[in-house]
């Protein structure tokens, strides 16, 4: 028998199809794909370093790290015991230091070839000490090394190699390196991790090295680095490195110069029980290298000697060791395309959800502060994250959305002025059917034998889902209801407008039904903005027509817009600006609204936003006037005339929000409103002065500026070609004031 797929898997594999189809998802993994691709070509890694360096700039400072003492050779001891310097000066030296017991001496002068006099005692000192640890170097590319001090043991010598990123800056702590035959210098462990393990001996801890050669000191054990570790993609990790944590970028240790140790200007506690290291500060030497606390600055600030560097490095392994400082800790790959994917679903969210632009760039700085921030704390707690690919995808990702969202409104705008033509040219076609009434004198109007539009009994059923509870309201040619919706989790309200025709042959009916659907393609886009109701449903069910839309819980603006009540010039530019807002949205559709009125604008209770109801075909099949292209519907006080002669502008609706300003301003209703006959300035009656009317311009009726007085009386201007075109031009002047 052939697999069959069961119905819940293929509503899972519906889902599933359908989810990828959303421009997030699909933006945000074509830009994970392309950037971790990028990144693995080590495009990011440079601007990764310079972002690692800043934020090692950013940390706080622990300070000079007590366990350490820099026995400097400075400029000054430079002209005083000139260069190099002896064996004899050399072997004076670690005397006096030897007397005042420290743990261990680093010695961070090569003395592969003898310098006299006093070479030969230098020597024998070195060859018996078990304090001091002198250096050598591998041989490497154009290098070919140096050998440490003649007959010192290489298990009791540190090499001072130091590893350098493509630009120079010591980031990385290498620890381990193995050598071969032809390497003068033997010794396997660095001179930092020598000089560490001096120090650690005291207290009986030995290094040891787990099943996987991985070294661990008590029950630490020091992961190496990898080679795309954190920002990098393309290091070059070979021996055994860490990443070097830098304890202090203005002082690792105390110092010291050679000379007061040598003329007893040293106090001996001073270097009892430290480590002491000894070497060159001395520009000159040009033994100073780039550390991430130079990166970005054009002078020498920020860089350090290499016996700075050394001292960093046997600061961090002791700190590991003995006081619980974490090591740097990074994700696995796939940790890292997890972290961008993220990151690029973030911003295809916030453009996808956030549609003001004001709104939309706060949200995007948010998102990229809390990146930065976010990142930066986790580098506090050792742990290093890319963070321009994540930058990157974030922006790509949100673009990518904004140019989808842009080409979506696009064809929307396209499909909707389709069903808007459609629309005018279906009520066109009403208006020739009510033309056409009554004047056939020998054939009446085929009529359906069912009441059609009959007021709806509380309780009844809607399309097996919408139970009726309360009658909200009705007009002459339609019932509003509120009703549970049965087949949804809590039976939320909704709001329920069932159609009554003035006609009921099936021709009338048809045109009707036409008509109510292309109003459905319409309600359908226009509800996905926040502040107008989202049409839940649409249907007709014995010969009944019915619209389903959200239920707005909250208030009618005529609660706050009352007669005699005054607001506030603040209050009105808040409410113009928020109504303006929505109507620029569906003006971009080339829909008018055509009712602009305080009951049609609810604050809503859950965030007090207004939300602008009673779209709906129910408005368009009104057979007032039948003589005019189009059927007028509106408010008188607040329609302009055009809309009341059935020729209804997108800046109809901007004159019923003008009036309505003016009205908030005033505390007077329209329907007293008149018009000066010489300005066509709104002028409202006051109380009479004996047998004479009183008029005034509205304007001295309120306390208003002269710039919101300009704005009103233009966006309610009698004349449309001389008010404001579009909503959004109203938006951006009234948000200059």
């Amino acid at each position: 028998m052939p697999n069959a797929q069961c119905p819940d898997e293929k509503k899972m594999f519906a889902k599933f199809k359908s989810l990828l189809r959303q421009p997030v998802v699909l933006s945000s993994a074509i830009a994970t794909v392309l950037l971790v691709g990028i990144q693995k070509l080590g495009v990011f890694e440079t601007v990764e370093m310079r972002v690692y360096d800043q934020m090692v700039q950013l940390r706080a400072d622990q300070g000079p790290d007590s366990r350490l003492l820099i026995v400097a050779l400075t400029e000054n001891d430079l002209q005083k015991w000139t260069w190099p310097l002896s064996g004899e000066l050399l072997d004076r030296l670690l005397g006096k230091l030897e007397e005042y017991e420290p743990r261990a001496i680093g010695l961070d002068i090569f003395r592969d070839l003898p310098v006299q006099p006093g070479h030969d005692k230098l020597l024998q000192r070195l060859q018996q000490s078990d304090l001091i640890i002198p250096i050598c170097k591998h041989s490497g590319f154009k290098n070919q090394g140096i050998a440490p001090p003649k007959g010192v043991e290489p298990e009791r010598v540190g090499f001072s190699d130091v590893v350098e990123d493509t630009d120079s800056t010591i980031r990385r702590n290498l620890l381990l390196v193995s050598s071969d035959e032809s390497d003068p210098c033997k010794s396997t462990y660095s001179f930092g991790l020598q000089l560490a393990l001096k120090y650690l001996e005291v207290g009986g801890i030995q290094p040891e090295f787990t099943a996987n050669q991985e070294l661990k000191l008590r029950n630490i054990v020091f992961k190496p680095l990898k080679s795309n570790a954190g920002g990098y993609e393309k290091a070059d990790t070979s021996g055994y490195q860490i990443l070097l944590n830098y304890r202090s970028g203005h002082q690792i240790a105390q110092q010291v110069t050679i000379t007061e140790i040598l003329e007893d200007k040293v106090k001996p506690d001073l270097v009892k029980g430290r480590i002491v290291l000894v070497g060159s500060t001395a520009s000159s030497l040009l033994d100073i290298l780039n550390t991430p606390f130079a990166s970005g600055k054009s002078d020498n600030s920020g860089k350090m000697a290499g016996i700075e560097i050394h001292a960093q490095s046997i600061s961090q392994i002791l700190s590991v060791v003995l006081n619980q400082q974490p090591l740097f800790w990074f994700i696995p790959e796939w940790g890292k395309v997890l972290w961008i994917w993220g990151w690029t679903v973030v911003g295809g969210l916030l453009v996808w959800r956030i549609q003001h632009p004001l709104a939309l760039g706060l949200a995007g700085a948010i998102a990229l502060s809390v990146l930065f921030v976010g990142n930066f704390m986790i580098f506090i707690q050792a742990g290093w994250l890319p963070i321009i690919p994540p930058i990157l995808g974030l922006v790509f990702s949100g673009g990518s959305v904004l140019a989808y969202t842009a080409y979506q409104t696009k064809q929307e705008q396209k499909e909707i002025t389709q069903r808007v033509q459609e629309h005018q040219q279906l009520i066109i076609e009403l208006q020739g059917l009510l033309r056409q009434r009554g004047d056939a004198s020998n054939e009446a109007p085929t009529v359906i034998a069912d009441s059609i539009g009959q007021e709806i009994a509380l309780g009844t059923l809607l399309n097996n889902r919408y139970r009726i509870t309360e009658r909200l309201g009705s007009g002459g040619f339609s019932n509003t209801y509120l009703a549970l919706d049965t087949k949804r989790p809590g039976n939320p309200q909704c709001v329920v407008k069932q159609l009554r025709p003035p006609r009921q042959d099936t021709e009338y009916l048809n045109v009707v039904r036409r008509l109510f659907d292309a109003e459905a393609e319409i309600l359908e886009i226009l509800g996905k903005h926040s502040q107008i109701p989202q049409l839940l449903a649409f249907f007709e069910e014995k010969r009944q027509f019915s619209l389903v839309q959200e239920f707005v819980e909250g208030h009618a603006m005529d609660k706050e817009l009352t007669s005699g009540v005054r607001l506030k010039q603040t209050k009105v530019v808040e409410i113009l600006k928020e109504v303006l807002q929505v109507l620029a949205f569906i003006h971009s559709y080339g829909v008018i609204h055509r009712d602009i009125k305080p009951s049609n604008l609810i604050r809503r209770e859950s965030d007090g936003r207004i939300v602008l109801i009673d779209f709906g075909a129910v408005k368009q099949i009104h057979p007032q006037q039948v003589e005019n292209q189009t059927i007028s519907i509106g408010t008188p006080s607040y329609a302009p005339s055009e809309q009341m002669s059935g020729l209804p502008k997108l800046n109809s609706d901007i004159y019923a929000l003008g009036i309505m300003g003016i009205q908030a301003l005033t505390g007077v209703d329209p329907r007293v409103f008149r018009r000066d006959t010489n300005t066509g300035e709104i002028i409202i009656q006051t109380e009479p002065d004996g047998n004479t009317d009183v008029w005034h311009s509205w304007r001295d009726l309120a306390e208003v500026t002269n710039e919101l007085v300009v704005i009103l009386n233009k966006m309610a201007h009698f004349d449309f070609t001389q008010r404001y075109q579009s909503a959004a031009e109203v938006l951006k002047v009234i948000e200059s004031i």
